[in-house]
């Protein structure tokens, strides 16, 4: 898709007034990683946390949605599954069935409206993708934002590299309690960036949940890649960086993306 001039730049970032960023180290418990954003969320609705960005990493697991532990074998399919060191988690975002594993890092925006005209959907995924976008402009390569066709978690707000995807998205909004901060609702905006790890396995992994669960739902596992595999002469890029991992210099590269969206006036 291609964006309006007035859309390029996410001023829902550099207009507010606070943010943190958090950068996670690979999880040991992904219940907990997947917890620690529901917490999050929390605390941003409730006033007690500025708004916030998150970069996270799991080891490996499936993540599917609560729609779909209504599957008529989706116990069935997580007792298998788990017994090929594939566990299924729950989130509460919408979507598909998707992986996490080492070597694909996870961007959290959290934010508070405060007022009746709040950013719109778009202008949450692109503070959203933007960051990410100039993270992997970094090395050299550009990603585009559309659709990927036959892809898990399909969106307008997918990020591509030669037509094929690399990043997902998703948003939930949760109304806030009683504050004296005068916020109203807190948006959790999150990202799933295919950084160092088999896309084409990844997304095997995800249909073979939908047929184990007794689901006919199936993606093209051709239409994903990840950023590494798009890009040429990574050992010489590690060895400038002084970096010896791949997913380390993306996450460093990104956290830098976003603090200078963040310092924008």
């Amino acid at each position: 898709m291609e964006l309006q001039p007035e859309l390029q730049i996410p001023h829902l970032i550099s207009k507010q007034e606070r943010w943190s960023l958090i950068n996670d180290p690979l999880a040991d418990d992904p219940v907990a990683a997947l917890k620690r954003d529901r917490e999050l969320l929390q605390e941003v609705a409730a006033g007690t946390r500025s708004a916030t960005a998150r970069i996270w990493e799991n080891p490996q697991c499936l993540v599917v949605t609560r729609r779909e532990t209504r599957f008529p074998q989706f116990t069935a399919a997580c007792e298998q599954l788990k017994s090929e060191a594939w566990p299924v988690l729950v989130r509460e975002s919408g979507g598909t069935c998707v992986p996490h594993q080492p070597g694909i890092i996870h961007f959290t925006l959290f934010y508070p409206q405060s007022s009746v005209r709040s950013p719109s959907l778009d202008d949450t995924y692109i503070a959203l993708c933007e960051p990410i976008r100039r993270a992997i402009a970094s090395f050299g390569i550009e990603a585009h934002y559309g659709e990927t066709e036959g892809s898990y978690c399909d969106g307008d707000f997918n990020l591509n590299i030669n037509g094929l995807k690399v990043t997902g998205t998703a948003q939930r909004i949760v109304g806030a309690p009683k504050n004296e901060y005068g916020i109203k609702s807190a948006v959790m905006a999150q990202a799933m960036i295919v950084v160092d790890a088999d896309a084409v396995a990844g997304t095997d992994w995800v249909n073979r949940f939908y047929k184990l669960a007794g689901n006919g739902r199936r993606f093209k596992p051709e239409v994903a890649t990840s950023v590494k595999a798009q890009l040429d002469g990574t050992d010489r890029i590690l060895q400038q960086s002084g970096i010896t991992d791949f997913t380390l210099l993306f996450r460093q590269r990104l956290a830098e993306a976003f603090v200078e969206l963040a310092q924008q006036d």
